[in-house]
């Protein structure tokens, strides 16, 4: 390769790597407690015990904290998803909303993190579009619990969505589908009449799915799929059905009765179910854009929540 690579490809090579959320934080000289979610960190030795972490120039706390005496790594558990995405916010509130209790050195500590590291300013290094922060270890902790994944632009829980779904499914009439993506096209049901395209899906409005179900919707085929990650939840308020999308991968030839399309060529108008459609144009979007969220509501009107 030579050159420059392309920036979202890069970004997308890159988070084929899971990795943990974390919390980093400091305070300022007079007190002030400053934090953001960040998933760039590691152990680099253990004598003496250092670990480091990315923050970006562009970040508007890079400053402070390239000036900060010390600084905490709080490694988030499975649970604290909403404070992942407190601290990925711009709000100035976060230490309000968030319980934190000072350490040894007063820099803030995130209650109920799986673990945390108190540390000390060893060095800094100079990277390009961040500035890498290595902490000399003065104090640490660890809980117990799982830990909250990052992954391809979203987080995961070791699997642990699986049997929440089933669990959604055995109680109520639900509806369970995925975005297959394979080398920028989306797999898509074609009715043989009518020629509507759907996301693929299992249940009904009257009957109940799960996810394996889902999972072995195409195992009679060539088409090799992969359940990612919950993308979207919602309820419809007219008849009680909860839809639950994952995000997936695929690859070989489209089934029989499905057809792969391109992001640029979706013929959004054969999409008949407007919940459906908008859930994946949105899609499309963020992929383009190399960041997800997640979407929480009902099907006119939710919560999307970014992440990272």
């Amino acid at each position: 390769m030579t050159g420059l690579p392309d920036k979202k490809l890069l970004r997308a090579a890159l988070s084929q790597f899971a990795t943990g959320v974390t919390i980093i934080a400091t305070k300022e000289e007079d007190g002030t407690p400053r934090g953001f979610t960040a998933n760039s960190f590691t152990s680099v030795s253990l004598d003496p015990p250092l670990i480091l972490v990315c923050i970006a120039r562009s970040a508007a706390s890079c400053d402070v904290f390239s000036g900060a005496r010390h600084f905490s790594v709080n490694v988030l558990a499975e649970e604290q998803k909403d404070i992942s995405g407190l601290f990925a916010s711009q709000r100035p509130d976060k230490f309000d909303i968030a319980p934190w209790h000072p350490g040894q050195t007063g820099t803030p500590l995130i209650d109920d993190a799986l673990a945390w590291f108190e540390c000390a300013h060893h060095d800094m290094v100079d990277a390009g579009d961040h500035v890498i922060l290595v902490g000399r270890v003065l104090d640490f902790g660890q809980g117990r619990g799982r830990p909250l994944g990052y992954f391809r632009g979203a987080y995961f829980t070791l699997g642990l969505e699986d049997p929440l779904v089933d669990a959604v499914a055995r109680n109520t009439s639900t509806i369970i589908g995925a975005v297959y993506e394979q080398s920028g096209s989306i797999l898509l049901e074609v009715h043989p009449d009518t020629g509507d395209l759907a996301v693929p899906t299992v249940g009904s409005t009257t009957a109940s799915a799960n996810l394996t179900a889902l999972k072995q919707k195409y195992d009679e085929t060539q088409l090799s799929t992969a359940i990612e990650f919950v993308y979207a939840v919602f309820e419809d308020n007219r008849t009680g059905r909860v839809t639950i999308y994952y995000r997936g991968q695929a690859s070989g030839p489209a089934p029989a009765g499905t057809q792969f399309f391109a992001f640029d060529d979706i013929p959004f108008d054969r999409i008949r179910d407007s919940a459906m459609r908008d859930m994946l144009e949105r899609y499309v979007s963020e992929a383009r854009q190399g960041g997800f969220a997640i979407y929480m509501g009902d099907e006119i009107d939710g919560v999307v929540r970014p992440v990272g």
